[in-house]
């Protein structure tokens, strides 16, 4: 009771503290907690930031080729280790749990003789054993908020995450860079996760929600443990001291963003879906055009969870205003354009199921200066500070802030439900020719002023209004009150304007369901067209673009194998889907491409880094796609673990126009168990691949990409893909396998009257005499399957949603 009480007193005085008792002992000490309990049992190391990280520790040496535990402990609390060269370090005699400085755990252990010892310091644990061999192992509790991660390896090749150009080149401002890096290990991979991920190329966690890496050594493994979805079973070798070390504020102190919350997913638990008229429209987009769009897109793709409908620039531009007072964003809504006004073309997209959005530009509007001229912007001459050839708002007036909520009021009771801000930024703070003294609060913040203005219209808007950030090259300052960010330059619909896209996605994917969704800009999938044919198709200005930013221009549109790279790598990386061209125009062959890519899914990166961005505006007036050297991954590796399955979809990429072959190993590369089998499936072929062990080498054309599934080969029939999703794991809703009954089973959302097959790998000698059955409704419907060697697809359409279906052998 005695030392009891002495642990209770010190860990409320906050002083390390040591107990020991009939159940344990218990050593604290720099925030940590490390509990052995009783003789030879488990231990438990906890911090006072992140509660349990390890718990069920064993001890272990390597023996036989496996692993031997330690079963007999004694265990004993000592002052810090003296080191000669130290001589401020306390003699281990002088040393009390009272006297504020952390201890050692010893662990010592009878055959063999061995020590093991526990040192916690300041964000580290040091744990190192005097036995050769030596091995912990056991588990690391994981949740949604916490789960595997590759963190950023200073070590590794050096890149640069950098924003664009837009702030420097208008306002004379400066260019945001931050210094990233490539790891060392495997950098020619990129990984995501839906669901809790394991493999052995993991070696640290990240808590999402306190903003904390948790770095073990390069030599620790994680792995599933069993079906228990709330930990991972861990293997720590300890060939010398082994280091835990915590990495508090890791977002903001080391990949340098400059304010952290963690994504709140409560209302929107994935990237958002959308389609914007700018690349294909310009300022010249109309009524037509939107509902031309609209119509397409609620026949083909609102039924696959397409949702949003963007109307970008050009909706409020007045003839002899534009220029003199630019935007008003309610007031001038051009009449010829859009003749039934802005609540009409935002009822007709919801009546078509889809959500109605708005480009705007909240930090300027041009019809308060004659009658509020102090609540604008000046440089030092008194002149305006233009954002997108508007008068820009001076945020520290509070009257600004009023206007904001009816700004916002107005668009909110027209229907809008999705805003995308761009020019979005603090002027007074990025913008060298804001006059600072001429603010209505010279004295004010402007980042706090800017925060403080989001707030103010993320109150006007509530939380059910999806908002979209452009910050114009400035760093993201509006983190915990934007859904999205586009940190990126803007596309144009031809292959080579696509690699602004990839490389948003290479750069900023880290964020992604972290901080904020990430918008990389819209998809073309449209099918070539020469320059002269733009020229009649299009508004002007859309091949006048293309031609300012790349020599010779090439033409727009895209290949069918460029098309199917570019649904892949944004639908395995969980960014915003947004789409780009003129959607009645796309050819029926790539239709499937975005209904087999839609809805998107809660992804989250595995690799927490930026791998950096070198695209700017005008790339390719200098070099062509082919000679583009670039970061972006040879191997994009979603780990899975769903109601689907546990398994990998691997998509491998070809960024040239030569076909080449590529090979993916999966012990090395993707972290899987070496000398195991696994089945891959070809997704977009519909194909069986093989069975394989550690290689997988496939040929893929110019550009084209080749999309795997691979699971771990099972003794018994097995589902390995589904027609419905890239993923394999969208539409699953229950899969299990009925032993007695020799019955492969499930439950799968499907959408009606559309063809859903579901693809199943069988051993060489299943029997596939017996007739699979479907139910919707508890209304049987007709289903077909056929046989192809090791692959059985079996296939049904139904008129509603969701099937039950049964396939015995």
């Amino acid at each position: 009771m005695k030392c009891l009480a002495t642990l209770a007193a010190a860990l409320l005085c906050g002083y390390p503290a040591a107990a020991a008792g009939s159940d344990g002992t218990i050593l604290t000490g720099a925030g940590w907690t490390i509990e052995v309990r009783g003789d030879g049992g488990r231990i438990t190391i906890r911090h006072e930031r992140l509660g349990t990280i390890l718990s069920g520790v064993r001890l272990n040496l390597e023996a036989g080729g496996g692993l031997r535990e330690l079963k007999h402990w004694s265990v004993e609390i000592r002052g810090p280790q003296a080191h000669p060269a130290s001589s401020s370090a306390s003699k281990p005699e002088e040393w009390t749990p009272e006297s504020g400085i952390p201890g050692r755990l010893l662990v010592r252990t009878v055959e063999p003789p061995s020590t093991w010892v526990f040192e916690p310091a300041r964000d580290g644990l040091r744990i190192s054993s005097t036995a050769p061999g030596a091995v912990l192992t056991g588990h690391a509790p994981v949740s949604k908020a916490r789960g595997l991660a590759r963190l950023l390896d200073s070590d590794g090749a050096p890149v640069t995450w950098r924003g664009t150009g837009e702030c420097a080149g208008t306002y004379g401002g400066g260019v945001t860079e931050n210094p990233s890096f490539l790891p060392r290990e495997n950098p020619e991979c990129m990984y995501f996760a839906l669901g809790q991920a394991s493999g052995s190329v993991f070696h640290n966690l990240f808590d999402q929600k306190t903003d904390t890496a948790i770095r073990f050594t390069p030599q620790t493994r994680f792995s599933a443990a069993g079906a228990d979805v709330e930990q991972l079973a861990f293997t720590m070798p300890l060939p010398g001291p082994g280091l835990i070390r915590l990495v508090p504020d890791y977002y903001t102190k080391v990949l340098g963003l400059p304010h952290y919350a963690p994504l709140d997913t409560s209302v929107f638990d994935r990237a958002p879906t959308t389609w914007c008229s700018w690349a294909s429209y310009f300022g010249d987009v109309t009524e037509d055009a939107i509902v031309r769009n609209t119509d397409w897109l609620a026949k083909h793709l609102q039924p696959y969870g397409f949702q949003y409908v963007q109307i970008d620039d050009g909706y409020d531009r007045i003839p002899g205003k534009w220029g003199k007072t630019g935007h008003n964003w309610i007031d001038q809504w051009d009449k010829e354009k859009f003749p039934n006004g802005p609540e009409w073309i935002a009822r007709y997209i919801k009546s078509h199921g889809l959500r109605p959005g708005l480009w705007l530009v909240p930090n300027a509007y041009s019809g308060a200066v004659e009658t509020h001229p102090d609540w604008y912007l000046r440089d030092k001459q008194g002149g305006f500070i233009r954002d997108y050839n508007t008068p820009s708002l001076d945020s520290s007036h509070p009257e600004v802030l009023d206007f904001l909520k009816k700004l916002f009021g107005t668009l909110g009771g027209w229907g809008f439900e999705y805003y995308k801000f761009d020019g979005e930024f603090s002027l007074p703070a990025y913008a060298p020719k804001v006059d600072l003294t001429r603010l209505h609060d010279p004295q004010s913040d402007p980042v706090v002023t800017y925060r403080k203005r989001l707030a103010v219209i993320r109150q006007a808007i509530g939380p059910n209004t999806f908002v979209e950030g452009c910050p114009s090259g400035t760093p993201l300052n509006g983190i915990g009150y934007f859904n999205s960010y586009f940190n990126g330059q803007d596309v144009y619909n031809n292959w080579q304007g696509m690699h602004s896209l990839l490389d948003s996605i290479n750069a900023n994917a880290f964020l992604n369901r972290m901080v904020v969704y990430v918008m990389p800009d819209g998809v073309e999938l449209g099918e070539h067209m020469s320059i002269e044919d733009a020229r009649r198709r299009r508004p002007p200005n859309v091949a006048i673009n293309a031609s300012q930013r790349e020599e010779p221009i090439t033409g727009l549109g895209v290949t069918f194998a460029q098309a199917r790279t570019l649904v892949s790598v944004v639908a395995l990386s969980g960014v915003a889907y947004s789409l780009t061209g003129v959607m009645p125009e796309l050819p029926p062959d790539r239709l499937p491409l975005l209904q087999r890519t839609l809805p998107t899914m809660p992804i989250t990166p595995l690799d927490l880094f930026s791998r950096g961005s070198d695209a700017d505006w005008a790339q390719f007036r200098h070099i062509r796609a082919d000679d583009y050297i670039h970061h972006y991954p040879e191997v994009l590796d979603l780990k899975v673990a769903a109601k689907s399955g546990t398994y990998d979809v691997v998509a491998l990429p070809n960024w040239r126009s030569a076909p080449v072959t590529k090979s993916v190993s999966l012990s090395r590369q993707l972290g899987l168990d070496a000398g195991e089998k696994f089945v891959a499936f070809d997704f977009w072929n519909q194909a069986l691949l093989d069975v394989v062990s550690d290689r997988i080498s496939v040929e893929v054309d110019g550009h084209d990409t080749r999309v795997l599934l691979v699971h771990r080969l099972l003794d018994r029939p097995q589902l390995i893909g589904t027609s419905r999703h890239i993923t394999g794991a969208y539409s699953i809703q229950n899969l299990s396998w009925d032993a007695a009954g020799n019955t492969l089973q499930g439950l799968s959302d499907v959408v009606p009257d559309a063809d859903y097959s579901l693809f199943i790998h069988l051993p060489p000698d299943a029997s596939t005499t017996s007739t699979p059955s479907a139910t919707a409704g508890g209304r049987p419907i007709p289903v077909s399957q056929k046989r192809s060697g090791e692959l059985l697809s079996v296939t049904f359409k139904s008129p509603e949603s969701p099937v039950s279906w049964k396939v015995p052998f």
